[in-house]
């Protein structure tokens, strides 16, 4: 895996080559730094306007590919006419689109009890947080400080799920200091993407139109795998035996600098000259 900043210039070529570009991006670890608890995650205001920038370039179509609740990411990222694909794509909402899978709904009352379940059997530790995103379910970790803790928090998860797994009542994902609790659907973010190039973007993916892909998780891991020696896939951390993406960067900065020369390059007001770029911020 090559570092973005880099490989600059062969970026350049492939975004020559290309009239238009769907720029699909995670939000937590990716546009904004991990926080110890998720709603200290602030979208900032650099970040945002560069976003605003793609976002109103006909150039470009923009979405943001989350696990997090519809209703959060709106709120985070608060630019209107976009693509938000939220808990992991089972709420899909912009142009044309409004969805929200029925087989997740099914799942909202056996989400609920294994969230009291959780509460219950948690709540006296501390640094435990809980997130109830109504059609997933959050467990959060980050903040324990005592290694029994953690251990007993993998216990009493696994405990708690183990009926709802049996019975394929409920799917369980693990990410970066979480578990991830989500209905029985195969829906995933790279699920979502395949559906997305099948059945709902108008360009020409692969002839005219780039699609370009960052994330940091597990979750987004998954995407680099269905979208490998295809697309353009970058990932955003140290890089990994694991990790299949194209390029790497090394934080949300970096995707920050990536995302302006991403405009510099293809917005459609600008001459696409390929000036130098510092991949350290």
């Amino acid at each position: 895996m090559n570092y973005v900043f880099d490989r600059i210039h062969v970026i350049s070529k492939l975004l020559q080559a290309r009239k238009k570009i769907i720029l699909l991006t995670d939000f937590d670890g990716t546009l904004t730094d991990i926080r110890d608890r998720p709603d200290l995650a602030v979208l900032s205001e650099d970040a945002r306007q560069i976003l605003l920038k793609i976002a109103r370039d006909k150039s470009f179509f923009l979405g943001i590919i989350t696990g997090r609740s519809l209703r959060q990411i709106k709120k985070l990222v608060n630019i209107p006419g976009i693509l938000y694909a939220a808990n992991h794509g089972i709420e899909l909402e912009g142009p044309g689109i409004h969805f929200r899978s029925s087989e997740a709904k099914k799942a909202r009352c056996n989400l609920w009890n294994v969230y009291m379940r959780l509460f219950t059997s948690l709540r006296h530790i501390e640094g435990v947080y809980l997130e109830d995103k109504g059609y997933t379910v959050s467990l959060h970790y980050r903040l324990v400080k005592k290694k029994n803790d953690v251990e007993f928090i993998m216990k009493t998860a696994a405990m708690i799920m183990k009926p709802y797994l049996d019975k394929k009542l409920l799917s369980l994902n693990t990410g970066k200091m979480v578990y991830e609790i989500l209905p029985p659907v195969k829906w995933s973010k790279a699920t979502t993407i395949q559906w997305l190039l099948t059945n709902y973007f108008p360009l020409n993916v692969g002839g005219d139109t780039l699609l370009i892909y960052l994330g940091d998780d597990n979750a987004d891991i998954e995407v680099f795998n269905a979208l490998k020696d295809k697309e353009l896939t970058i990932f955003v951390g140290s890089p990994s035996a694991t990790t299949t993406a194209d390029y790497f960067v090394h934080s949300p900065e970096e995707v920050r600098a990536f995302l302006e020369y991403l405009y510099k390059q293809k917005g459609a007001n600008n001459d696409g000259s390929t000036d130098e770029i510092e991949g350290t911020i």
